[in-house]
């Protein structure tokens, strides 16, 4: 079968794995005389070491699918022409900075003690289905072209450090079950993560993408770091879930970043981050805290998103435009902090939601009073907060008014205070004259008179009452003045 080979080509054999067996020096024969390898269902036998080719080149093409392929070296090999492997369980093979100029598909392949660190595809590969028994190292090398892990399955350790991806990359459905490691990679054109499962830590430290980067429906079950990550086009995340802490510290977003109807299990970072467009948690969920520290931005929408009781938003120092969120559904999370506070204030004046603004700049006056300690400060705050909300509630200025002249109605009437005038206004009629004791009908009137600073003339206080009604009347001028302006404010804007 030898002799065949070398004249002939390789032959094609229809078996199974674990059927006929094939010499591996059979295999480097025919390849040392440029003749193609094609296999199906077969088991190499022997140790397989293509360095020994010529300039350790492989000039023709080499197929081996639904095989069984132990022990081999490509190390440093370059394949001129297709490589096939395409359901063949490899194991113990090497890689290691072999280079591939033409169309390579390890599809369903079942790859166990093998390393590619190294390696370079200069044409779309395929590891579509492929499983990954053992760790796997990718690391330093160079997809150029399409390249494609759909539905691959990592068992153990995957590892993509400083490896470069030169156009459309598919993880799509891939399963993680170890670690994922992408740090200081680089993706150079589309990038596809979506339904991703992440079962242990997923790094993308420092890593590059270059454009769309898609982790929609993605699922982070321990750590996610994409501290000090560039996306410079936009990025999704969309229905993503992370179950342990999510590390965005120092990442940029050049581009649009969608978190919609994302899910945080744990706390989530973006301390320091940038973000150039808009930046979308519509719908989002957050079940810890979320660190907004330092972040800078135009807009960053935040509609419907929902937080669990006991989560925390950090705002301190953040620089945005506008923040799209009503105060009502953060005002208990925000941790407090008097910057962050007055530049909500001033996002919800620009935005021109006046009931937000009103009700964030009245929890702020709160809890910067009950910051103080006993002091003449302390004493005003508490003054501005009881008669007008600090400037944003007229109806306190106007409860105040209405209990101020119940107050002094009772006073007048229990005890005796007012009298008739002894020249009642002419035309005065009643349909029951004033008796010597004023009714509590009457005292209500002469008191809301007197509030308004405009006595009747028909009631006259007597003895020490007539301080009562000075009180009373400086009362008014100063409630009054207080709902006047409170309400001007409001209707002003």
């Amino acid at each position: 079968m030898g002799l065949m080979l070398l004249i002939c080509g390789a032959e094609i054999a229809s078996a199974q794995p674990g059927g006929p067996t094939v010499q591996a020096s059979e295999i480097l024969s025919a390849l040392k005389e440029g003749l193609p390898v094609s296999y199906d269902g077969i088991s190499v036998e022997g140790d397989l070491d293509l360095r020994s080719l010529p300039e350790t080149r492989a000039s023709s093409s080499f197929e081996i699918t639904n095989s069984s392929l132990q022990n081999a070296s490509f190390e440093g090999v370059t394949f001129g022409k297709e490589v096939f492997l395409v359901g063949t369980a490899l194991d113990n093979v090497s890689f290691y900075h072999a280079r591939f100029l033409a169309d390579s598909d390890f599809s369903n392949t079942s790859v166990s003690n093998s390393s590619f660190m190294g390696v370079v595809f200069e044409k779309p590969v395929f590891f579509d289905g492929a499983k990954f028994q053992s760790n796997v190292s990718f690391a330093d090398s160079n997809f150029s072209k399409d390249t494609s892990f759909k539905g691959a399955i990592f068992k153990r350790d995957a590892e993509f450090n400083w490896t470069t991806f030169g156009y459309y990359t598919y993880f799509a459905g891939a399963q993680f079950l170890g670690k994922a490691l992408f740090s200081d990679a680089k993706f150079s054109d589309a990038l596809d993560f979506s339904s991703a499962r992440f079962a242990g830590r997923a790094s993308f430290f420092q890593s590059e993408f270059q454009d769309w980067a898609g982790f929609d429906e993605s699922a982070f079950e321990e750590e996610a770091i994409f501290q000090q990550t560039d996306f410079q086009d936009m990025s999704s995340f969309g229905n993503a879930t992370f179950g342990r802490e999510a590390d965005f510290n120092l990442a940029h977003f050049n581009g649009a970043a969608y978190f919609f109807r994302a899910r945080f299990q744990d706390s989530v970072f973006f301390g320091l981050a940038k973000f150039e467009e808009v930046a979308g948690f519509k719908g989002a969920s957050f079940e810890k805290n979320l660190n907004m520290k330092g972040i800078s931005g135009p807009l960053f929408i935040m509609e419907n998103a929902a937080f669990s009781n006991g989560s925390k938003i950090n705002l301190i120092d953040a620089d945005y435009s506008r923040l799209w969120t009503r105060w009502r559904d953060i005002r208990t999370h925000v941790v407090y902090d008097p910057g962050a506070y007055l530049a909500l204030v001033d996002n919800y004046r620009r935005l021109g939601w006046n009931g937000d603004e009103d009700d964030c700049y009245y929890d702020y006056r709160r809890l910067d009073q009950a910051s103080k300690g006993l002091s003449w400060s302390k004493a005003i705050d508490v003054l501005a907060w009881l008669s007008c909300g600090y400037g944003v509630r007229p109806g306190y200025a106007m409860a105040w008014a209405v209990l101020a002249i119940l107050i002094f109605a009772l006073i007048y009437w229990a005890g005796n205070g007012i009298r008739r005038s002894a020249k009642p206004l002419q035309g005065l009629t009643e349909v029951d004259p004033v008796p010597e004791r004023v009714t509590i009908k009457n005292a209500l009137f002469f008191s809301t008179m007197i509030f308004l600073s405009r006595g009747p003339i028909d009631f006259l206080p007597v003895g020490r009452y007539r301080y009562y009604v000075i009180l009373e009347g400086m009362l008014g001028w100063l409630l009054l003045a207080l709902f006047l302006v409170t309400l001007g404010r409001i209707m002003i804007r």
